[in-house]
């Protein structure tokens, strides 16, 4: 399926639910992580927008959040869409704190690929920027996602200007991969909404992993089978370094995906506000209102640290001033 600029679109990132069990600092999921929201997506409505993908022409879908195994109905959820033949790769990405008892049942479920989300390995850090001491159970997901033999685990730090992004933390999060057969994949900061949070002050470029880890050997620049990151390895480690770069190094030109909302919006682009309706549509209607929805996808996000421009905004504004709501796009 190809979008008015010539990309193939194959990629879906669905998002589950608006809840989680932390409370992260630059998204406010953690707010409502007890009980179930009204306007959430239910088991059904989830297999059936994944029915209307496959139609579509997505071949990949992800699964996130706020914090995907918060559901106890998750693994259902995995096994129903695994066995749609059009979906050939399943993966899920989660805060890792619930990640220990449940890998071998998502493995078993059809999940070929997890991403875990650690934004330090310093206990005190994380907990900064969680609300919560979760370094344990998130290290204990980690060893159960690589035993439980996942085609790629995957894990996820967003850099954080003052609070994580200086070479001691990124050198204590690069001993994950001398540690596990894992990727670190350290992640720009995206403008997020939230009261109190400001993008511009929190924005810290990612050359501050190539200042830290001088000894990176690059294997791949993005876009070589490898997504977004640009990949590198690090001499005598059994995993690799991933660099993603959303704001300084645009990658829209190879963009494959698009996202739909916990409570079932389909948005073209992750950084425009436009949004079509699938919920409560069969996977007929689904497909067509997809196939609909490609051809609005945009150029590109016209993103920079200081400024994001919406596609249905007359100028730029802020970032701080119109950011993400992260927990309920997903990522």
């Amino acid at each position: 399926m190809k979008d008015s600029f010539e990309r193939n679109i194959s990629y879906l990132r669905l998002s589950v639910t608006s809840r989680c069990s932390l409370n992260c600092i630059y998204c406010t999921a953690g707010a409502s992580d007890c009980c179930r929201c009204p306007d959430e997506l239910s088991a059904d409505e989830i297999l059936e927008i994944a029915r209307g993908a496959a139609l579509a022409g997505f071949t990949k879908i992800r699964l996130t959040g706020g914090e995907p195994l918060i559901r106890g109905d998750i693994t259902k959820i995995c096994r129903e869409i695994h066995k749609i033949s059009q979906i050939k790769e399943l993966c899920l990405t989660t805060n890792g704190i619930g990640l220990a008892p449940a890998a071998h049942d998502l493995r078993d479920s059809g999940v070929s690929r997890v991403n875990i989300s650690i934004d330090s390995a310093d206990p005190a850090v994380l907990r900064r920027i969680t609300g919560r001491s979760c370094l344990n159970d998130v290290v204990a997901g980690i060893e159960a996602a690589v035993s439980a033999g996942f085609e790629s685990v995957k894990l996820n730090a967003v850099l954080l200007k003052g609070v994580n992004d200086d070479v001691q933390s990124i050198r204590q999060l690069a001993g994950f991969v001398q540690k596990y057969p894992v990727d670190l994949r350290f992640i720009e900061l995206m403008p997020v909404k939230k009261k109190g949070f400001s993008f511009s002050s929190y924005f810290s470029g990612s050359d501050a992993v190539l200042r830290a880890l001088p000894d990176l050997e690059m294997i791949s620049p993005q876009g070589f089978n490898e997504g977004v990151a640009d990949m590198y390895r690090l001499p005598g480690a059994c995993g690799r370094i991933g660099i993603i770069s959303p704001v300084t190094a645009c990658f829209c030109r190879s963009c494959c995906r698009m996202r739909v909302t916990s409570d079932g919006k389909l948005r073209p682009c992750l950084l425009r506000n436009e949004e079509f309706s699938i919920r409560g549509l069969n996977a007929g209607a689904v497909a067509d209102e997809i196939r609909r929805a490609v051809f609005k996808k945009p150029s590109g996000h016209d993103l920079s640290p200081g400024t994001v421009c919406l596609r249905n905004a007359s100028d730029h504004e802020t970032a701080d001033a119109c950011g993400l709501e992260m927990q309920r796009i997903g990522g």
